[in-house]
């Protein structure tokens, strides 16, 4: 009887039920931390926008100033230039494209379609690559 009350360790039963219960939690954490990532880049993309509307707002508020509105589309570089974005992979491709990829998120696309007119300055619009579903980033 002495032997067996000095013996320290773990049974395996014991063991495989920690496995089980770790198992178990990695099979509901992963799922949501791969929604969570997704979430970060969507809020980081929206966050993108959101600086690219307001460089584009005053972009188009010193044309207006200067009575000389453009005679060609804006140039997405000039956008992106004013909102001096830092921390981001910026990709400016052509004079209306900015392409940009956040880990886990997928790649997120923006564009400048219309040419300003007098009443209304470039609007910008996005779309997303590499996620299934997409999000709807029409309504950002």
């Amino acid at each position: 009887m002495k032997a067996l009350r000095n013996r320290k360790g773990f049974t395996l039963i014991e063991l495989i039920i920690v496995i089980i219960i770790i198992g178990i939690l990695a099979a509901v954490a992963v799922p949501k931390y791969m929604e969570i990532k997704e979430q970060a880049g969507d809020a980081s993309a929206q966050g993108l926008l959101g600086a690219l509307r307001g460089a584009n707002s005053i972009l188009f508020a010193q044309y207006v100033m200067n009575n000389s509105l453009p005679t060609t589309q804006y140039k997405m570089q000039q956008i992106v230039d004013g909102a001096n974005v830092q921390g981001m992979a910026l990709n400016v491709s052509g004079d209306t494209l900015l392409t940009f990829s956040i880990a886990g998120a997928g790649t997120y696309t923006f564009s400048i379609p219309t040419l300003p007119t007098a009443a209304n300055a470039a609007v910008i619009k996005c779309w997303t690559v590499g996620r299934t579903p997409a999000p709807d980033c029409t309504t950002w």
